[in-house]
C-alpha cells in the first residue's frame, strides 16, 4: 500500500508541474509471454489494460501517465467433495485462479511530431509494481451463473518493483470513420519487455518438481490448511524466478483537451 501510495501521489502532482492540451484515455487486449526461466514456469497469459496519459501544450512529443493491467496466464476448474463447517460434505466446482497485476507509471516518446499523420510511431518506458495471485473460488454447481462463491480464499500472493520499456504506433481512425474528428479516437498497438526482481507464484499446470528449478509442491498442505477441500485435489506448484515476460498490445486510444488544465 505504500507504494501505491507514493506512485499516486506523484501522478496527482503531474498536473501542477505543467499545462497539458490534450488527454488519452486507452483501453486494449494484453498478450503476455514469459521469457527465460520464467517460460519454464507458466504459460502466456491474456488480459486487458488500462491507461490515462497527458500530452503537454509546448511539446506534442511527449506524453505523460499510468496505466493498469490485469493478466490471467493459468486457470483451473474441477469438481470436487468439499466439507462445510457443520461437517456436512456436498460436490463444489473448484476454480483456481492464476493472475498478475502491474500498476505503472511512464512516459511516451512519438518519434514523428506532426500530429497530422495517419501512423504515428512511438517508445514508451515505465516503472511501477507487479503483483502475483492465486485465488481459489469454491461455487455450487447448481448455480449454473457462478454469481456468487460459497467460500474463496488466497492461495498466494507476492510482488516486486518492476520496469517495462518498448515501442509502437498510434493509428489515427479518423482515416475511415470519415464523420470522427481527426487525432481523436486512435488504435494502438505496442510490444513491451518487462523486467522485475525474484517473486514466488503459483499455477495450476505448471511442470511438477525435478523439471525446474526453484519449485515447490503446496497442494495437499495448503488445501487441507485453509479451504477444507479434500487433501486429494491438485492446486499447482509454486514456483520463484524474476520477473521476464514480453507484453503485446491493441485496443484504442480516446483523445480530447483537458479544460481542466489548460
Amino acid at each position: 500500500m505504500r507504494i501505491l501510495s507514493q506512485l499516486a501521489l506523484i501522478f496527482s502532482a503531474i498536473p501542477a508541474m505543467a499545462q497539458f492540451s490534450q488527454a488519452e484515455l486507452g483501453f486494449g487486449y494484453t498478450y503476455a509471454a514469459p521469457i527465460n526461466t520464467m517460460k519454464r514456469n507458466i504459460s502466456s497469459g491474456n488480459g486487458f489494460t488500462l491507461d490515462y496519459y497527458l500530452i503537454p501544450n509546448n511539446n506534442n512529443r511527449l506524453a505523460f501517465g499510468a496505466d493498469f493491467n490485469y493478466t490471467i496466464y493459468g486457470f483451473d476448474k474441477s469438481r470436487q467433495e468439499y466439507t462445510f463447517n457443520d461437517g456436512s460434505v456436498a460436490p463444489m466446482d473448484i476454480i483456481v485462479n492464476n493472475s498478475f497485476m502491474n500498476f505503472m507509471l511512464g512516459t511516451r516518446y512519438y518519434i514523428t511530431g506532426a500530429e497530422g499523420k495517419a501512423v504515428r510511431p512511438y517508445i514508451n518506458v515505465r516503472g511501477g509494481y507487479t503483483w502475483f495471485r492465486t485465488n481459489l473460488n469454491i461455487y455450487d454447481p447448481d448455480d449454473t451463473d457462478h454469481c456468487k462463491p460459497v467460500d474463496k480464499d488466497l492461495l498466494m500472493k507476492d510482488g516486486t518493483v518492476s520496469i517495462s520499456g518498448g515501442g509502437g504506433l498510434h493509428w489515427d481512425l479518423s482515416s475511415i470513420f470519415k464523420r470522427r474528428p481527426p487525432n481523436t479516437l486512435l488504435f494502438n498497438l505496442s510490444a513491451n519487455l518487462t523486467l522485475g526482481g525474484r517473486v514466488s507464484y503459483m499455477n495450476t499446470d505448471g511442470p511438477e518438481p525435478g523439471h525446474t528449478h526453484h519449485t515447490t509442491d503446496v497442494t495437499a498442505r495448503f488445501i487441507n490448511t485453509h479451504t477444507q477441500v479434500v487433501h486429494e485435489h491438485h492446486v499447482g506448484y509454486l514456483y520463484s524466478s524474476y520477473v521476464e515476460m514480453v507484453e503485446i498490445r491493441a485496443g484504442f486510444v480516446f483523445r480530447w483537451e483537458p479544460q481542466l488544465f489548460r
